[in-house]
């Protein structure tokens, strides 16, 4: 979807080629000189035969991403706890 990069990029989702059971056929752009603004390099892809779409891979992939932070945000405040414990046991 173009509203997803602000109609600013060529950004495809790598899910969307890459996902479980996905076949991924390129085809070559057409002729720049048929049509000028084209860019060049990009390659038309389709993919078929995707066991799940991307849109949930995405979201499942983000939501991991999230998890895995909170529980290093957590993890990480109790070391910071542990060891200013340990400081002040010494002071005496």
């Amino acid at each position: 979807m173009d509203i997803m990069t602000f109609n600013i990029s060529l950004h495809r989702s790598w899910w969307r080629e890459h996902g479980p059971g996905c076949v991924r056929r390129e085809a070559p752009p057409p002729d720049p000189y048929d049509n000028p603004h084209d860019l060049q390099g990009h390659a038309y892809i389709s993919v078929s035969g995707c066991m799940v779409e991307f849109q949930y891979l995405e979201v499942m992939h983000s939501s991991f991403s999230i998890l895995l932070a909170l529980f290093g945000f957590v993890f990480a405040c109790y070391v910071v706890s542990v060891f200013t414990e340990e400081g002040d046991s010494c002071r005496y």
